[in-house]
C-alpha cells in the first residue's frame, strides 16, 4: 500500500501544479513560445536559434521565447502540455505519439508534406465537436501528420544539432496555429 502512495504523489503533485497554472493570467499576445524536452541538451542551441529563426521571420515576426528543460522528466513535460502557455513542442517521438493519442496534437496534413515528413504520420486524437445540442468535444482517432522530425529541419542542421528522436508538435491551445505553421515553416526551410 505504502508504495502504492508514493507511486501517486508525483502525479499529486503534478495535478496541484495543474490547478494552480490553470488560474495564472494569459501571456502576451506578441510572443511566440516554443518548450524544447530532449533526452540529451538541446540548451546548447537555445540563443543562436532564437536569433536565427528572428531573422528568418524578419520584422514581421513576434517576440520569440525558447524554453528548454535541461534534463528529460515526464512530470514537468505533462505539467507544461496541460498549462497551454507554448505554442509549438519539441519533444521526443514516443511522447508525441502517447500524447496525440488524446488529442495533444494538432494535424499539420494542409502545411507540410506527409510523404516528407513520413515518421511523424500516426493515428492520434482528433477534437471533434459533439452534435448540436449536445455539450462538449469526443476524440476521434484519425491518421495524420502530427510531428515534424527536428533531423530533417534544416535550421537544426545548420545548427549542428541533429536529435534523432525529437519531433516538433502544435499543441491544440496553441494561442495562434498559424503562427505555429509559419515557425515550424521557418525551421525546415
Amino acid at each position: 500500500m505504502r508504495a502504492g502512495i508514493k507511486w501517486l504523489s508525483p502525479w499529486i503533485i503534478g495535478m496541484l501544479a495543474l490547478a494552480l497554472l490553470a488560474g495564472c493570467g494569459e501571456r502576451d499576445k506578441d510572443s511566440f513560445s516554443i518548450f524544447i524536452m530532449d533526452k540529451g541538451d538541446a540548451s546548447v542551441v537555445r540563443d543562436e536559434l532564437t536569433q536565427k529563426l528572428k531573422d528568418k521571420l524578419g520584422g514581421q515576426a513576434p517576440n520569440i521565447e525558447i524554453s528548454v528543460s535541461p534534463l528529460y522528466n515526464q512530470q514537468k513535460l505533462v505539467v507544461e502540455y496541460a498549462a497551454g502557455e507554448h505554442d509549438l513542442f519539441l519533444l521526443p517521438e514516443e511522447d508525441m505519439k502517447l500524447y496525440g493519442q488524446n488529442g495533444s496534437n494538432l494535424p499539420l496534413d494542409d502545411a507540410f508534406d506527409k510523404k516528407t515528413y513520413a515518421r511523424g504520420v500516426f493515428e492520434g486524437g482528433v477534437f471533434e465537436k459533439k452534435g448540436q445540442g449536445e455539450e462538449g468535444t469526443d476524440v476521434i482517432k484519425e491518421t495524420h501528420l502530427y510531428g515534424i522530425p527536428v533531423e530533417q529541419m534544416k535550421m537544426f542542421k545548420d545548427l549542428k544539432y541533429n536529435s534523432k528522436t525529437l519531433f516538433a508538435t502544435v499543441p491544440p491551445r496553441t494561442s495562434n496555429k498559424d503562427e505555429a505553421i509559419k515557425v515550424l515553416k521557418a525551421l525546415t526551410e
